[in-house]
Parts: structure tokens; C-alpha cells; sequence
């Protein structure tokens, strides 16, 4: 306000003034770092404690010209309109922190909004080095991760939670503990059949801590599925289930803000900085616009298998608009991953083959060392989850050296006695690229005739390692 209102004044005045009075003189020979401070202060430009100081002193002085100008009638209206226009402004900034009543669902939820986008702000500043000493003024809500790395596309993940699964609910606490897994994305969400706490969020500037609860999904208890008996998975039966979750998040604007929405069952091992360079290449442009999910099975044909499954921003706005299309599916003897690839084929989403998103052991497996992939799955305690996690932390870490050192595993070779210089094609295998690339171990472990090579820093020829 001691900002605003002389520049308000200085514009009250400008208006009254009568052409060629001194009063129109004095405001036309403003010089152009006067004019330039007032632009400032519209465009919300921070301006040096001596230009706060110069506009605040300039308001008494205004003062007095506005009430000089108020003896006059004609004058007056003209004020009155410009006080008028004034309040309007601040009417609707006041109703911009008023207009919610606190506690209410959409209160809540546009605090939530607000809160990611200050900390994707916080955090993208951050990572780009600006204002390093500063603290970001973050408002934490339950809802908020811990991105890391990579802050974009921006993702909303979710997980299921059986609530009488001890373990799985381990594993969900211990990601959020830990800030991994679905708690590493901008936004992440837990359902489960009762309210269950996870543990503490992000923090107030005072130390304290939002709780993180499970989201209520009211749903029955589910059996497993039996092939024999005509259903069409052996796992749970648990699409009504997932119907229900559906609808809970696309009715709350949780996903809202986000570019990708991930579904990540509890025992799934999950990296989302690794997801987002996968997806990357088809979350810009008017590609955007068009509904994406992926299929990450080559099994009889591409399928979608459930441990990781990923839809863009514009598949969930057609879902929340169609959802009663899929629903009218014959579901009932589907598991909830091929009741959502269904879905999608039928409100016309676009499939995405990604055989390379998943090493999970039912469908495309692959070890935790491969640092390709977004997930591992199944991993269904804490502890081989954690493990599994590490696994694959290090061997980030050992293939960024490999790299460095262009180490290789060359499997078969046409000349044996130069095998590292005469590698068949499709027979070498690099760090991060394969199994037989992640390390001497493993690549004498593919075969009689691998060979562990490295490029030799001064002959720049390959040489065995």
C-alpha cells in the first residue's frame, strides 16, 4: 500500500490536472528513471530501497494535490472515478486471497495448486543456480514431492495401497522417508481402502511438518483371478478398484498442472527422473494436445502391463469426460491394467510401444543395473525394494566411470586375437546398454569368448581392459 498509493495519486492527479497548469508541468518534467520507476512498480519489478523511499515521500506531497483538487467539482468527478477504479483493483486482489473460505475442498485444493507451483518455481531456481542463497518461500501440502535432477515433463503419480498388506504398506512409507519412488514426483497421491498415515512432508519455515495420509478408496475386497475359470488375468481381481481410484483423482484437480499422470504399484522399484526422459521427447508442441499411454509388454503383441503405467495430461481431460464409456466395458473378468488399455483404445488415445519403460519379471525383464529403466518390478518388501533402489543407484554411478573410460563388453568378434577391435555387429554392449556392459564380471559371464575392452587414451584404438 505505502508503494501503491502514490503512484495511484500521481495518476489521480495527472488526470485533474488542467493542461498547462504548474501542477501538469512539474508531473511532465519527470524524468525518464521516474517514468521508469512507476512502469517498475506495475510490472512488479523490485525497485532499490532509494526508490522506495523517493515514491513513499512522494505520496504525502500527492495527498495534498489530490485533496486541492477535490475544491473542485469537475475535478472532483474525475477523482472520483479514478478512486473508484482503485478500489476495484484492490477489491480483486483482496478477493484473490478471500474469495476460498479456508477449509473448504476447493479452498484446500487451490492452496495445493499454489504450493507446487511455488515449489516447482523454488526448485527449478535451484537447480539453475539463481538466488542460491535465498530460501524458497514454499506452502507445503501433503500432495507436494521431492523432484530431483530432472524437474520436467512435470508428473503426477499415484500409488494403490492394500491396506492389509504389511509390506506394501512399508514400502510406501519408507519412499516417502526416504523422498524416492512416487514421493520423487512434483505430485504424488496414495489411495487405500482406510486412511492411513505415511509419514511427514514438506515442512513451514518453523520445522513443522504436513501429515501425509492415504486417500479413502471405498471399495470391497477383491479375489484373484483364475485363467481356468475364464477370467483373463491370475492376478487380483481389482478393476472396480481402480474404476473407483479413478474417479476420486480426476474429480479432484490433483492431476491438474502436470504433464504426465503415473500409475505405480507398491512393489514396483521407481525412478521418476528416468520416466521423464523417456517421455520428454512427446511432451512438447501439438503432440501435446493429442491423448498418449504407453504399452511397455511385448508379449503375443505390444500390451500395457500394470507395475508402471503412464498416460499424457490430454488422455486424463478425455477420461475425465469419457469415463462412463469405460466403465460400460465388460470388465468383470479383466484385471484393472487391461480394463485402462481398453479404455484408452476406446476414447481413442494414442498407444506408445516402450518395451524399454519396465524390467519387470512377468513381462520384459530386467535386472536393477539397468539404468535405462524407469521401474523394476516385483519387489514386494522393504527390504528388496531398498535394495533393488541401490542396486541400480550404483550402477549409475559405475557406468558414468565406465563411460568415461568408453569401457565395453564384446561378446563375439570376427578376429580373436583383435577381438576389441573386430566386435560382430549387435555383439558389444556398453554401460547402462545391457546386462553384459555393466561390468568385467558380467560380460565374462556372456560367453567364452567376451571380452572386456576399454579405448586407449593415446593410440585411441581398443584394447582389452
Amino acid at each position: 500500500a505505502l508503494v501503491a498509493a502514490p503512484v495511484l495519486l500521481h495518476l489521480c492527479n495527472r488526470c485533474a490536472m488542467p493542461a498547462g497548469s504548474p501542477q501538469a508541468a512539474h508531473f511532465s518534467a519527470l524524468g525518464p528513471d521516474d517514468n521508469a520507476n512507476a512502469n517498475a512498480l506495475f510490472m512488479g519489478e523490485e525497485l532499490t530501497d532509494t526508490e522506495v523511499g523517493f515514491w513513499a515521500g512522494e505520496s504525502r506531497s500527492n495527498l495534498r494535490l489530490f485533496l486541492l483538487r477535490a475544491r473542485s467539482w469537475k475535478r472532483t468527478r474525475i477523482l472520483g472515478t479514478c478512486l473508484l477504479i482503485a478500489g476495484v483493483v484492490a477489491a480483486t486482489i483482496s478477493s484473490n486471497v478471500a474469495a476460498l473460505p479456508s477449509g473448504t475442498h476447493h479452498a484446500n485444493k487451490s492452496k495445493e495448486m499454489v504450493g507446487a507451483t511455488q515449489f516447482l518455481e523454488a526448485a527449478a531456481s535451484n537447480a539453475s543456480g539463481a538466488n542460491a542463497n535465498e530460501k524458497p518461500n514454499i506452502i507445503p501440502d501433503p500432495a507436494m514431492g521431492w523432484p530431483t535432477t530432472v524437474l520436467w515433463p512435470r508428473l503426477f503419480c499415484f500409488s494403490v495401497l492394500n491396506k492389509d498388506n504389511p509390506h506394501e504398506v512399508a514400502t510406501l512409507k519408507m519412499q516417502i522417508r526416504k523422498q524416492i519412488g512416487i514421493a520423487a514426483c512434483e505430485r504424488f497421491v496414495v489411495l487405500s481402502g482406510a486412511k492411513i498415515y505415511l509419514g511427514e512432508g514438506h515442512k513451514w519455515d518453523n520445522g513443522t511438518a504436513v501429515d501425509v495420509w492415504s486417500w479413502v478408496n471405498p471399495a470391497s475386497p477383491v479375489g484373484m483371478g483364475n485363467l481356468q475359470a475364464g477370467d483373463d488375468t491370475n492376478s487380483f481381481k481389482n478393476t472396480e478398484i481402480f474404476i473407483n481410484a479413478w474417479k476420486i483423482l480426476i474429480s479432484s484437480s490433483a492431476l491438474e498442472g502436470t504433464d504426465w499422470s503415473v500409475k505405480v504399484d507398491p512393489d514396483a522399484v521407481f525412478f521418476p527422473e528416468r520416466l521423464r526422459k523417456h517421455v520428454k521427447k512427446l511432451s512438447w508442441g501439438t503432440q501435446t494436445k493429442t491423448p498418449m499411454y504407453f504399452k511397455n509388454c511385448n508379449f503375443h503383441g505390444a500390451k500395457l502391463y500394470g507395475a508402471l503405467e503412464v498416460f499424457n495430461a490430454a488422455a486424463m481431460q478425455e477420461l475425465s469426460k469419457r469415463m462412463s464409456e469405460c466403465v460400460q466395458l465388460p470388465w468383470g473378468r479383466w484385471g484393472e491394467d487391461e480394463f485402462i488399455d481398453k479404455c484408452m483404445e476406446r476414447l481413442g488415445a494414442e498407444a506408445k510401444n516402450d518395451f524399454a519403460l519396465v524390467g519387470d519379471h512377468r513381462c520384459m525383464s530386467a535386472e536393477c543395473e539397468d539404468t535405462w529403466r524407469a521401474s523394476f518390478h516385483d519387489y514386494k518388501s522393504e527390504r528388496t525394494y531398498l535394495d533393488c533402489w541401490n542396486r541400480s543407484r550404483k550402477s549409475e554411478e559405475y557406468q558414468k566411470m565406465m563411460k568415461e573410460g568408453h569401457f565395453f563388453c564384446c561378446s563375439s568378434s570376427a578376429n580373436p586375437q583383435d577381438p576389441c577391435n573386430s566386435c560382430n555387429p549387435g555383439a558389444s554392449s556398453r554401460p547402462g546398454k545391457g546386462w553384459c556392459g555393466s561390468s568385467k564380471n558380467q560380460c565374462q559371464g556372456c560367453g567364452a569368448s567376451a571380452s572386456w575392452c576399454k579405448q586407449d587414451d593415446h593410440s585411441k584404438r581398443n584394447v582389452l581392459a
